[in-house]
This record gives structure tokens, sequence and C-alpha cells, in this order.
């Protein structure tokens, strides 16, 4: 048994005590992660404001700004990938006490490989499960893709959720986004049975705007949450809006 401790330090695959923990779904082994238990959310603080963390008793911590916040070489990924203890000591002191996360959006790219893109959700995938697990937290599964061949797996180890997220920030800026993300909530009702809840992230203070975007969801009969943010209570003082990528 040491032995093969040392064989999994000696090859980076820290990871796998983690990804031994849960089943392994579609064609690329995709981890799986689930959320059944709707949880009470009411306002989604953004992870570089970690003064928000404890806005209401219902605060969600999310990863949507730009990567580089949340992903340099000290960034949580890497203290587990590599599995350096200070790194990760340092996430669960700053993690402490937060009930609810949406997992990381490690950002996908229409105009990168796809093999980047995957891997980019598998990362989000075991720091899920890292959060849950260290934390005792609920981690709500991200439902994202950059492109069409993406949509394919993007569901891949979350058959049976009851509650995901989806990013409306960046795509209702962009209308080749747009119309990605509408096809998204199509696929997604489609193919998870069991889901009850969506929770959005949205910049737009319109959240009838954004609700227009989800018809497709609530028309099945599903619930669209979309709870206040930051970014989207600034708009909303400003009487302005604001889209961005990430």
């Amino acid at each position: 048994m040491r032995k093969k401790k040392n064989l999994r330090k000696l090859l980076n695959l820290g990871i796998l005590d983690y990804t031994n923990l849960t089943p392994k779904y579609g064609d690329l082994d995709m981890p799986y992660i689930r959320c059944k238990k709707v949880p009470d959310i009411d306002y989604l603080a953004t992870y570089s404001q970690p003064s928000t963390y404890f806005h209401s008793n219902g605060t969600c911590v999310t990863f949507f700004e730009y990567d580089v916040f949340f992903d340099g070489l000290y960034g949580l990924w890497n203290g587990i990938y590599y599995g350096v203890k200070e790194i990760q000591e340092y996430y669960l002191e700053r993690f402490q006490g937060v009930k609810y996360f949406i997992a990381p959006d490690y950002s996908k790219c229409g105009d990168v490989s796809e093999a980047e893109n995957y891997y980019r959700q598998f990362r989000s995938r075991i720091v899920s499960i890292w959060l849950a697990i260290n934390l005792d937290a609920i981690v709500i599964p991200l439902v994202s893709c950059a492109n069409y061949i993406g949509m394919k797996y993007m569901l891949d180890g979350m058959e049976d959720c009851t509650v995901v997220a989806f990013n409306a920030k960046g795509p209702m800026g962009d209308p080749v986004q747009l119309e990605i993300l509408i096809q998204s909530i199509e696929y997604t009702v489609d193919r998870l049975e069991n889901l009850k809840v969506i929770i959005v992230y949205a910049s737009s203070p319109d959240k009838e705007k954004v609700r227009e975007i989800f018809r497709y969801a609530i028309e099945a009969g599903i619930e669209v949450q979309i709870p206040d943010n930051m970014l989207q209570t600034r708009n909303r003082l400003i009487g302005g809006d604001s889209n961005g990528s990430n």
C-alpha cells in the first residue's frame, strides 16, 4: 500500500484520492457529481470577494470571473494535483463555513483544442469533489460548453442531478454564445430527467430578460432561480448592464 502511495506521488496522481471515490461516466470517464438537495440560495458571491461569502445564510460562492483570479500557480487545482498541503490548507481556511458552491468555472473557449476544454471540465469536477468532501459543502454542478462539440459531453456524470447552474453573464452579450447557451439549456432539460431547479448567474438587472432565455426550461416545469450578486446589484443601481466573457 505504501509503495502505491509513493508511486502516486511520483506520478502526480494525487487526484486518484478523489476520482476513486466516484464512478466515471461517458466515453472519457468524467467523474460523477450530483446535487439532489435543492439549496436555499439567495445570493451569489464571487470568489475574489471573500467579504461577501457570508452575505446571508443562503450565500453561494461562485467562480464566474477570469480564471487568473482563482486558477493561478497557487490555485486550488494545483494544490490538489501536486499534493501541496499548504495550498489546500489555505483554501480550507479561506472557505471555512461556506455551505454552498457552484462548481468552478474553468473557462472553455471555442477556438482552442477540445482536449483543453474537456480537461477544464475534468478539473472542475475534481475540485468540486474536494470542496464537497473537505468542507462538507453542497456543490451545484455547472453546465458549460463553448461549442456544440462540448455539448455532447458536458452532462456526463450529471445524469441524476436535481439542481444545476448556468452562467448567463457572457452569452447575453454575444449572439453566437447566446445561441449555444439556449441550445445547452434545451439539451439539459431534455436529458436530465430528475432536474427540478436551475440556478442562474447573470449580470443583467432585468431578470425577466434572463428568464426569457430559460423559457424552454420554465415551460418544462423547471424552477429557474436568479439570485442577486454584486455585479447585478451594481448594474441595477447605475441603471445599466454589463456583459463579459467571464
